[in-house]
């Protein structure tokens, strides 16, 4: 299995000058390949390739050597303490950008999405792509008792290490977020834990009013933090639009509200890793329903509010629930979710006059009623445990 370890870092005010200082000339030099294929397709009518733009990154280094020392760049040191590596992966980015580029064109099935410059905001990560077991003993960066040294970077950065990485570590990257910077450990050949059987089988219906519902009539209620945090973002949002462009004012407020951003994911995403670990352990067979999210959001005319399902964020919970049940050792089965809310789940007549309003489901046949959401989890589960229909389930047995 592959995982990412990240690790909060606390550096220094110096250290974190030159970090800004190495983020920004890294995006300058990708801001610059990118300003450069175009210019070089306009006149040659073919595209750079990522060995031709490397193999001037020596003369790059030369020419900026003195200038990354000026008060612009802020740099303690000339460009050769960035480490060439890191110069590399940037033009390498740029390079499966534009690889990615002309898949989607070729592809025709999305828009193409030709690569952008990218701002201080979009710009948010580089690359030590050497890796060994042994973090004391990397080429770049070095870990050694919370302490991580970075090439290029005076004195040591504490680091927290709130757990230990597994498996075999292949690339590490230095990661920004509002103002905040992060050690991201990428590994390979994570060994799997397996938990005990259980010997239980759960159908899951997800929803909006009840984040989750379980076939038991057990319910889960999403914390819904963008509703609880409307007010405070469109009040920085209001003093943001009064700002000045380029302003200093300007960046405060705008990392003011990026923060609020980020409590949003995180209360978010602390709710759906404890109710995907909850699942997780006492259910052997997870059955939930495979929802296309983006046909929901695109489509025209629907009765959910879209913002709704942008803040439930199905995907990424049933993202959670497959690699957390790889590890465990647990099967998830998604099936079609069509007309399970609106099936009878005791006879199997279909009610076509249901609506989304109505949260009671009941049978006009048979005179069964059940609240919706529990109905529609009880075929869920039926549908995953179906003898008949298994060839035409998407079944992950992980």
């Amino acid at each position: 299995m592959q995982r990412t370890f990240k690790y909060r870092l606390y550096p220094s005010a110096k250290q974190r000058k030159a970090l800004f200082a190495t983020f920004k000339f890294c995006r300058l030099l990708y801001n610059s390949a990118l300003q450069e294929r175009i210019s070089f397709y306009k006149i040659f009518g073919k595209s750079r390739k990522y060995t031709e733009q490397a193999a001037f990154l020596p003369e790059i280094k030369a020419d900026f050597a003195d200038e990354l020392q000026t008060q612009k760049f802020a740099l303690t040191s000339p460009i050769n303490k960035i480490h060439s590596q890191v110069l590399q992966q940037v033009l390498k980015q740029l390079d499966v950008s534009y690889q990615n580029f002309f898949r989607r064109v070729k592809e025709g099935s999305e828009a193409p999405g030709f690569p952008r410059f990218k701002n201080r905001d979009r710009f948010r990560s580089i690359c030590f792509p050497q890796v060994t077991s042994d973090l004391s003993q990397m080429r770049g960066v070095k870990l050694t008792d919370n302490k991580l040294k970075i090439f290029g970077i005076d004195g040591d950065i504490r680091i927290v290490l709130h757990r230990p990485f597994e498996g075999i570590a292949k690339q590490c990257r230095i990661v920004k977020k509002n103002d905040n910077f992060y050690l991201c450990i990428s590994c390979n050949n994570v060994a799997a834990k397996p938990l005990s059987t259980t010997n239980k089988t759960i159908g899951i219906d997800l929803g909006i009013v009840s984040f989750a519902t379980l076939d038991d009539g057990t319910k889960f209620h999403h914390p819904r933090p963008y509703q609880t945090a409307k007010e405070k973002l469109a009040y920085y949002q209001r003093k943001l639009a009064l700002k000045q462009k380029g302003s200093l004012n300007r960046l405060k407020v705008k990392n003011s509200l990026s923060k609020v951003y980020e409590k949003i994911s995180n209360i978010r995403e602390d709710f759906q890793h404890k109710l995907a670990n909850k699942i997780i352990a006492e259910n052997d067979t997870i059955i939930i329903e495979k929802l296309n999210i983006k046909s929901m959001l695109e489509a025209k005319g629907f009765e959910v509010n879209k913002s709704n399902i942008q803040e439930a964020s199905w995907g990424k919970f049933v993202s959670k629930l497959i690699y957390k049940a790889e590890s465990a050792g647990r099967s998830i089965r998604e099936v079609n979710p069509m007309n399970t809310s609106k099936t009878c789940s005791h006879c199997g007549k279909i009610n076509k006059e249901l609506t989304l309003r109505d949260r009671e489901f009941r049978c006009e046949a048979c005179g069964f009623a059940m609240d919706r959401d529990r109905n529609a989890a009880i075929n869920i589960r039926r549908l995953g445990t179906s003898p008949a229909i298994r060839d035409d389930l998407r079944s992950l047995h992980l």
